[in-house]
């Protein structure tokens, strides 16, 4: 693991395959053009927030997490989605008094992070950018956002870091924890994390907690939303920590752990604030192994959305006829290459427990140097090439894990702390429409 100390709340937006599925400069981060005003809804200090600028992150964000844009889906996100752009606000303008100009996020920083999110979903940067395009997305949305979640981290570790104590005996404590239970259960976890820096944060704290909750019950796409609203290191990752053992997490979320089921998610209050654990998969005492796959997949989009079952015969038999002809993976991706028509990804290597429970068991059930059957989807059909498969023992987590995360997880609360700060230091105007949401945003 890299040794960050505070990662911070970044949007990536990461599905498991349906492919189909110039940055801004930093004094024009927030500007608005007057061709664009659709009627301001915030004016934080100095920077104004549009319906439009709100319209593009609710379209982003409903992307994010995989959800349709109805009424009852965007009753549910507004206000999360107004609130994280009032932060992001709020965060640059305070960031910005921080760094000299020379010292800046550079926009190669800032390209570089965009195309580490189309790589995580096969795609390089200019494939990203196009798949953005076809669902009506402003990548500069987010890209702004990148910019601002880089620069607030930066401000924080500089501001903060130097508080935050990992006792040696603290790093011992929980190294020998994990040894001695290196052979017990271990569990594969994604986490979302809301601080409560203060008790006058608890009922607004709570609440965004429940909201979000409402959502994942509602089929909303649990990586999406770690990576827009949880204050966890890991949410750049879709709140993603990997195989965890005994004594890692809080003793809380070790209790439940032991409880929960594969694919189960639920919500754990610790001493630093509220947590949302997400069980992807659970290996039994003894059990210290995960299976990695590289893969490619081959992809022929519809000529439209949901069309006919002739259409899609035709492709699946196109697909399996090319299948039959070829001595091998590699031979069916280089015919896939030159028949001009199909997608291919670039090769992904991961571990199968990290692949979402419905594509997982496809993928194991295809063998080193194989081709999948053709998988229908509601924009193309799909065909997964196996490349290479290994077995390897579940890492245990090093010295430098420990100290990254327990000091990740105290500077998120440090945080929570400069943002309410800087909220009652600020001016912020919401129109009459948002009025109900002025309380929930602090």
């Amino acid at each position: 693991m890299k040794k960050v100390f505070y990662a911070g709340s970044m949007l990536i937006v990461l599905a498991f395959s349906t492919v189909q599925q110039n940055v801004f400069a930093a004094e024009n981060q927030f500007a608005v053009q007057s061709e664009e005003y659709e009627g301001i809804v915030v004016v934080a200090n100095e920077d104004i927030i549009t319906a439009r600028d709100l319209e593009e992150r609710i379209r982003l964000m409903l992307f994010s997490i995989g959800q349709e844009n109805s009424p009852k889906i965007r009753s549910q996100i507004e206000r999360e989605v107004l609130r994280e752009m009032i932060q992001e606000r709020l965060k640059w303008q305070c960031a910005k008094k921080f760094a000299p100009r020379e010292g800046w996020i550079s926009d190669n920083e800032i390209k570089l992070a965009f195309s580490d999110i189309a790589k995580r979903i096969n795609l390089n940067y200019d494939g990203f950018c196009k798949l953005l395009e076809s669902r009506k997305i402003n990548k500069d949305v987010l890209m702004q956002q990148i910019r601002t979640n880089l620069s607030w981290i930066a401000y924080i570790n500089a501001r903060f870091g130097r508080l935050v104590n990992i006792s040696e005996s603290e790093i011992k404590r929980t190294l020998a924890l994990i040894k001695e239970r290196e052979n017990q259960e271990s569990y594969y976890v994604h986490r979302m994390f809301f601080p409560v820096s203060d008790a006058k944060n608890e009922a607004s704290v709570s609440a965004r907690v429940s909201n979000i909750v409402h959502m994942l019950k509602q089929g909303a796409d649990f990586g999406g939303l770690a990576r827009q609203f949880s204050k966890s290191p890991d949410s750049a990752k879709g709140g993603e920590i990997g195989w965890v053992f005994e004594g890692q997490l809080s003793s809380e979320e070790n209790s439940e752990l032991k409880s929960m089921f594969s694919g189960s998610f639920k919500v754990v209050r610790n001493s630093r604030g509220y947590v949302i654990l997400f069980l992807r998969n659970k290996r039994e005492a003894g059990m210290q192994k995960f299976t990695t796959v590289k893969f490619v997949q081959v992809v022929i989009p519809f000529r439209e959305p949901n069309p006919g079952k002739a259409e899609v015969a035709e492709v699946i038999g196109y697909l399996n006829e090319m299948k039959r002809n070829s001595r091998s993976c590699h031979d069916f991706v280089k015919r896939a290459k030159d028949s001009g028509f199909c997608g291919v990804s670039d090769p992904v290597v991961v571990a199968l427990e990290e692949v979402q429970p419905e594509f997982r068991s496809i993928i194991a059930s295809i063998p080193a140097g194989g081709i999948g059957n053709p998988i229908s989807t509601p924009n193309s059909v799909v065909v997964v090439c196996v490349q290479d498969r290994k077995t390897e023992k579940i890492p245990e987590p090093t010295r430098e894990d420990v100290v990254a995360q327990k000091a990740n997880e105290r500077l998120s609360v440090f945080a929570d702390r400069e943002m309410q700060d800087l909220y009652k230091k600020s001016s912020i105007k919401i129109s009459e429409k948002y009025g109900s949401v002025l309380n929930y945003v602090k």
